[in-house]
């Protein structure tokens, strides 16, 4: 078997903990946390933008330390950032605390476990079967939704909040930090091995040197690179970045305020916490069969249908009262959430290659945050002034409209950058990186 499907199984374990056990749990702790310390929906729905923005901030530097550094020893750091973090968590006495737990050792804990480095490995280690590994690493993100809403519940009914974020911490430490340790390795060439498990390319006497030793940081130097001017001066940057920053400002806000949306109409909160789980659930299959489009249709296409799911289920969020049509709403919703993972992956390896991955999606993070960090806490807002999540659903059909409209801007190069063999001829980076404007005049729009 093919080294990199070990890379993918750990990218999904690693997805599973850095979204499940902070993401996917919060909408179960809301209440919890306001029913102890008092406030709004608004106030709590703060911890989320706060951890947003700290994420913001470091994922540029972030990226460069993945494209450059070992992946291994920074998705290690975030594991044990992660469960000190948890343990911090289970102490607190207000608020404030949670917000500066969230704002430091939670979210640099996440972002070094989360979608930046995890990304980033699928795509070194595969270029042709991208969007398809994207998808299967990416299941971890969604079935972590599908178990940890309902497992939260119950253990926040057994033992109590503060207990089970101590429990978080110790499920972090036993089973992430020796995956990453024993398989984690940062490029094929690494290992003397070529993306997609083909043969190494030998014909350029560069390449034919021994192998770096495994999990260090030696790339081979073969391969484009871009600068931020560049990246910001690029068309399809700012397309990805808005496309993605508009979806992530909806769903975000849909996944965590569905379950008091649930429970304020009527349902049990066990019954709430399975309509989560069914939108995470329908997430798995959307990451895969995303995943597999990307990699046969063009890209736009695939980006406007996973947003018009999302459109489609918050409709019948919005509009629904009985539980079956609850149901049917987060499926609809979770099909298209879930593709937003690999195909974020797939455009940006597709208009920017292997070598700037890291650095391109590090860079678009702080882009997006002026969109996407509003989405929870608008949500809390909107609550706490109508007594309903009505408008705010509203402006999230909105939201995926415009995404929709956005992915139809997006124009890809019709190859990789710095997907050629060393051992043929390589376009100049100005022509390999075709512009936007170049690919509308060509017609080759992926």
């Amino acid at each position: 078997m093919f080294y990199g499907w070990r890379i993918v199984s750990v990218v999904f374990l690693t997805h599973f903990i850095s979204v499940g056990l902070v993401f996917y749990s919060y909408g179960v702790f809301f209440k919890a946390l306001v029913s102890d310390f008092g406030g709004s929906r608004l106030g709590v729905a703060t911890g989320l933008a706060v951890m947003n923005l700290a994420i913001a901030a470091v994922s540029p530097s972030l990226g460069r330390l993945v494209d450059h550094g070992s992946i291994r020893r920074l998705m290690s750091g975030g594991a044990w950032l992660m469960a000190i973090g948890f343990l911090a968590a289970s102490r607190i006495d207000a608020l404030w605390q949670f917000y500066l737990i969230m704002g430091t050792l939670l979210a640099m804990g996440s972002v070094m476990l989360g979608a930046l480095p995890g990304s980033t490995l699928v795509a070194n280690w595969f270029s042709e079967r991208r969007g398809i590994a994207l998808g299967v690493s990416g299941m971890g993100i969604s079935l972590s939704g599908l178990a940890m809403a309902p497992v939260a519940t119950g253990l926040i009914e057994w033992i109590g909040w503060r207990n089970t974020f101590v429990v978080y911490a110790a499920v972090t430490i036993v089973t992430v930090v020796p995956a990453v340790w024993w398989v984690i390795v940062n490029r094929p060439e690494e290992m003397g091995l070529a993306p997609n498990g083909g043969p190494p390319a030998s014909a350029a006497p560069e390449l034919a040197k021994p192998a770096p030793p495994r999990g260090s940081a030696g790339t081979p130097q073969s391969l484009p690179a871009w600068s931020a001017r560049e990246a910001l001066r690029e068309p399809n940057f700012w397309v990805i970045a808005i496309y993605v920053g508009l979806n992530f400002f909806a769903n975000g806000a849909v996944l965590t305020h569905v379950i008091p949306h649930a429970t304020d109409i009527g349902f049990e909160p066990l019954a709430a916490a399975w309509v989560l789980s069914t939108m995470a659930g329908l997430g798995v299959i959307g990451k895969v069969l995303f995943g597999w489009l990307v990699d046969w249709i063009p890209k736009r296409v695939a980006l406007g249908l996973a947003s018009s799911l999302q459109g489609l289920g918050v409709a019948l969020v919005y509009s629904v009262s009985e539980y079956p049509s609850l149901l049917l709403a987060g499926a609809v919703f979770g099909l298209g959430m879930g593709g937003i993972i690999p195909l974020w992956g797939a455009a940006i390896g597709a208009g920017f290659g292997r070598r700037a991955f890291g650095r391109v999606m590090g860079w678009m993070t702080p882009v997006m945050v002026p969109i996407h960090i509003f989405g929870i806490p608008y949500a809390g807002w909107i609550y706490d002034r109508t007594g309903s999540y009505d408008a705010a659903f509203l402006t999230f059909l909105g939201a995926y409209a415009l995404a929709i409209a956005a992915s139809l801007c997006l124009r890809l190069p019709e190859v990789e950058p710095g997907s050629a063999p060393a051992s043929e001829p390589t376009l100049d980076d100005s022509a390999a990186r075709l512009s936007a404007s170049d690919a509308c005049r060509t017609g080759d729009a992926l």
